[in-house]
């Protein structure tokens, strides 16, 4: 089955075949529900987000998403994909705050007060929370799995 938007050639045929294009859907599925999930979970903790927040939200749900796919197909223990996520979320967090909070001076968020803090960017305590996250995001990718793209549990 094609999924056809303009004329096909050999090119665009193999990017808009029905496995492809389902696989498209459901990352940019699982982006979007992590965008909106961590803008939110910002907004009843802090009362405010910022969209480069959102941003880093859909990519953890893809990296999770990605995880789980690795997790359901048996190369991956559930402890090992929960902490290679918290670890991932961990780091675009130091990345972004790098270069958002302390090269770009914007201030979304600021650990400096917080007890085991790297440059007021990472902490200990937001570690374990996206560790604890990571298991909701995967519980998230199954539902949406199973409901939304009608994959075996």
């Amino acid at each position: 089955m094609y999924y056809v938007l303009f004329t096909a050639n050999t090119t665009t045929e193999k990017i808009f075949r029905g496995e492809e294009m389902k696989k498209l859907l459901r990352l940019f599925t699982v982006g979007v529900f992590g965008a909106i999930c961590y803008g939110s979970i910002e907004m009843l903790e802090r009362g405010y987000s910022h969209i480069s927040m959102g941003l880093l939200g859909a990519l953890a749900m893809i990296v999770i998403h990605e995880l789980n796919s690795e997790r359901r197909a048996g190369r991956l223990t559930y402890i090992c994909a929960l902490f290679i996520s918290m670890l991932f979320i961990t780091s675009g967090e130091l990345l972004a705050g790098e270069i958002l909070n302390r090269r770009m001076g914007m201030k979304i968020w600021n650990y400096h007060s917080m007890p085991y803090n790297f440059d007021g960017q990472i902490c200990i305590r937001y570690s374990a929370i996206w560790f604890v996250l990571s298991l909701f995001g995967m519980a998230s990718d199954n539902f949406i799995r199973r409901f939304i793209f009608c994959e075996p549990a």
